[in-house]
């Protein structure tokens, strides 16, 4: 799929979706709790979704690694030893959060000498 096929899916599902929402808000404002109710059934049905997808997934990582595991001569290999927890994570440095000032940060402002003025 090129570049640009994929850009006018997404820019076609997230206008729908801008669509559906405006739709939603207005329809909320004579009948909030119908509305409500339609986007949990929503909300619930998209959860049993990614469950089944991710329950397919597993499955078929599981077939994968089976087959993997298996040798030429019909018995399975030993599986590595498993690493210490510790060693599963490589130790990443503390790095600073980034902001929008380009890695500067404002430095505190002192005081200012009246010029004058009132005293």
């Amino acid at each position: 799929m090129s570049v640009s096929r994929a850009m006018g899916d997404w820019l076609t599902d997230t206008a729908d979706a801008a669509m559906m929402i405006t739709t939603k808000m207005e329809e909320a404002k004579s009948a909030p709790v119908r509305v409500m109710r339609e986007l949990q059934a929503m909300v619930a049905g998209m959860v049993n979704e990614v469950d089944d997808i991710t329950e397919i997934v597993r499955e078929k990582r599981r077939v994968e690694r089976a087959v993997s595991m298996k040798r030429t001569d019909g018995r399975t290999r030993e599986r590595p030893p498993a690493r210490p927890d510790s060693a599963a994570r490589p130790a990443v440095a503390a790095i600073p959060p980034s902001s929008n000032t380009g890695g500067k940060s404002p430095k505190p402002s002192a005081p200012r000498a009246s010029k004058g003025g009132r005293k």
